[in-house]
């Protein structure tokens, strides 16, 4: 998320600010940076995650990965293409459900930090989430 061509203070964040203030209320979230390049590795971080969320997404990818092996399995035994197709749309289906919970994850924590902080954030962030909302409609 690109931020502000305002000189960062030292000392402060506004991001950061914002995920403390989302960490300190009746929600508990867990602090992962701010969506800028993480000082390790460069990857972009979530201003915030719903733990109960993450937990959730972990198992229903780890649910998924056992599914995509099983269809694996199903095309090596030429099983019937109509029941493959059955299981490729239960996949897709699982996978949509994953992005929504990232979706609304992403809208409560990182799009509202950036819009709360101002044009400069918020007028990218307004992009991305067009961008995000056209790419996950089809």
């Amino acid at each position: 998320m690109p931020h502000s061509s305002k000189a960062p203070d030292a000392h402060s964040h506004p991001s950061r600010d914002a995920a403390h203030d989302a960490s300190s209320s009746a929600l508990t979230v867990l602090q992962c940076g701010c969506a800028m390049p993480a000082e390790t590795s460069g990857e972009r971080r979530a201003v915030a995650v719903d733990p109960e969320a993450k937990v959730r997404n972990v198992k229903r990818l780890r649910r998924i990965e056992g599914q995509v092996r099983g269809l694996q399995k199903m095309v090596e035994e030429d099983r019937y293409c109509a029941d493959i197709l059955t299981q490729i749309a239960s996949v897709h289906e699982a996978l949509r459900s994953v992005g929504r919970e990232l979706m609304r994850n992403h809208l409560r924590h990182c799009a509202a930090s950036a819009i709360r902080s101002g044009p400069d954030d918020a007028e990218p962030m307004y992009d991305e989430i067009i961008d995000l909302m056209y790419k996950h409609s089809r």
